[in-house]
C-alpha cells in the first residue's frame, strides 16, 4: 500500500521573533531534501479535487453495518489475518519505519536552524522520539481493523496482495531512496517530461490511496501539536498558532501534494504503464477503499495523539526553572530551636532562635 510523506521542509512557521522555532515547520519531513516541482501535473489535466482541510475518510463505518459479528473464539484467527494483510500490503514494514523517518526529518531540519538554541532543538528531538513509536502506529491500525473486522474483505485483500504483480509493486514502494537518487530523478526526463498517460496513472494511485491527503493531514497535525508545545498554553497563543498555519496552508498543501506524487512516481519508475494501470484499478476497488479508509483514519488519529504528547514534553522543561527557584527554601517542619545551638557565636544563636518564637 502506498504510504509516503513528502521529502521537503515546509515553509517557516513564525508567530513572532521569539516564538515557534522554525524546526516546527519541517517536523513532518523525512529529510529536508528541498522542493522539486512537477509542473506537468498542472498541464496533464485536472488533479483529483481535494478539500483545503483533508477530512478522515468514513469508508470504514459503512462496512461495519453489514458484517457478521465475529465468534467469541475468533480472536487468534482474526489477529493473524490482520497481521497477514498488513505484511502482504507492505504496511507492516512502512509503519515500523514511520517514526524513524519522521525523526530523521526533524534532525535534518534542525541542522538548518540558526536562531534556535541547541537545548531547544534537543528538547524537540527527545519529545518526538518519546512520543512517536512504531508500536503506537502499528497498535492503532491493528486495533481499528479489529474494531471494523470484516473477514471476507480481508481475505480478498490478502489474495490480491499476494499476486505476483502486486508483490512487485509493493517491493518498489518499500525501497528507500537516498536524497541523491530522488534529486537525480527529479531532474530527469521521466519527471520533467513524462507522458500524459504516466502522469494520469500516478494521479489515480495517489487519489485512490489518498497518499498526499495523508501527508497533508500528518503535516498540519504534527505542526500544530509541536507548535503549541513550543509556545506554551493559553487560548491566545493557540489562536496565533492556528492563524499562522492557516496563512501557509494553501501553499504548503500544494507543495506536499506535488512532492508526494514525485515520491510515488520515483517509486514506480521501473514499472510499466500496464503495471500501474492494474495497480490503480486494484486500489479503486471497494475492498481497497475500505481498507485504506481505516488505515488513513488510524494514522491521522495516532499522529494527533503523539503530537499532543510531544507538545506536553516540549512544554515541560519550561516549568522546571520555576520549581528550582523554590528549592533552596528549606521547610522547618519537624525542627526546633535546638538546631541553633550548633552555631559558634552567641549572637548567631539568638538570632536563629528568634525564628522559633
Amino acid at each position: 500500500m502506498a504510504l509516503t510523506l513528502p521529502k521537503l521542509a515546509l515553509p517557516e512557521l513564525a508567530l513572532s521573533k521569539k516564538q515557534i522555532p522554525t524546526i516546527v515547520g519541517g517536523v513532518v519531513v523525512l529529510a529536508a531534501l528541498g522542493w522539486f516541482g512537477w509542473q506537468y501535473f498542472e498541464d496533464a489535466g485536472p488533479a483529483p479535487a481535494a478539500p483545503s482541510k483533508p477530512q478522515p475518510v468514513a469508508a470504514a463505518k459503512p462496512a461495519a453495518a453489514g458484517k457478521a459479528a465475529a465468534p467469541a473464539d475468533a480472536g487468534p484467527a482474526r489477529d493473524k489475518l490482520i497481521e497477514d494483510v498488513l505484511a502482504a500490503s507492505g504496511l507492516k514494514q512502512q509503519l515500523s519505519q514511520f517514526p524513524e523517518k519522521l525523526m530523521a526529518g526533524v534532525k535534518q531540519s534542525g541542522k538548518q536552524q540558526t536562531k534556535t538554541s541547541p537545548a531547544a532543538l534537543k528538547a524537540i528531538e527527545t519529545a518526538v522520539t518519546e512520543s512517536f513509536s512504531a508500536q503506537g502506529f502499528h497498535g492503532r491500525v491493528s486495533a481499528d481493523l479489529k474494531k471494523n473486522f470484516d473477514e471476507k474483505r480481508l481475505q480478498a485483500l490478502l489474495k490480491d496482495y499476494s499476486t505476483p504483480a502486486a508483490k512487485r509493486m509493493i517491493e518498489l514502494e518499500q525501497a528507500l531512496p537516498s536524497q541523491e537518487e530522488l534529486a537525480q530523478f527529479a531532474r530527469s526526463a521521466a519527471a520533467t517530461r513524462p507522458s500524459p498517460q504516466r502522469a494520469s496513472l500516478v494521479k489515480r494511485i495517489d487519489s485512490a490511496t489518498r497518499a498526499s491527503d495523508l501527508a497533508i493531514d500528518v503535516a498540519f497535525s504534527s505542526m500544530k501539536g509541536l507548535a503549541l508545545g513550543a509556545v506554551g498554553g493559553g487560548a491566545e497563543k493557540a489562536a496565533a498558532v492556528d492563524k499562522a498555519i492557516e496563512k501557509q496552508r494553501a501553499s504548503a498543501t500544494n507543495n506536499i501534494r506535488n512532492a508526494t506524487m514525485l515520491n510515488l512516481a520515483f517509486s514506480y519508475r521501473n514499472a510499466s504503464d500496464a503495471d500501474l494501470e492494474e495497480y490503480a484499478k486494484f486500489y479503486e476497488t471497494e475492498n481497497s477503499k475500505w481498507f485504506s479508509g481505516i488505515v488513513y483514519a488510524s494514522l491521522v488519529e495516532e499522529v494527533r495523539s503523539a503530537s499532543a504528547q510531544a507538545a506536553e514534553r516540549i512544554a515541560a522543561p519550561a516549568a522546571k526553572p520555576a520549581a528550582s527557584v523554590a528549592k533552596p527554601v528549606r521547610s522547618k517542619a519537624g525542627t526546633d530551636a535546638r538546631t541553633c545551638l550548633g552555631l559558634a557565636a552567641n549572637a548567631a544563636i539568638i538570632k536563629c532562635a528568634e525564628a522559633y518564637r
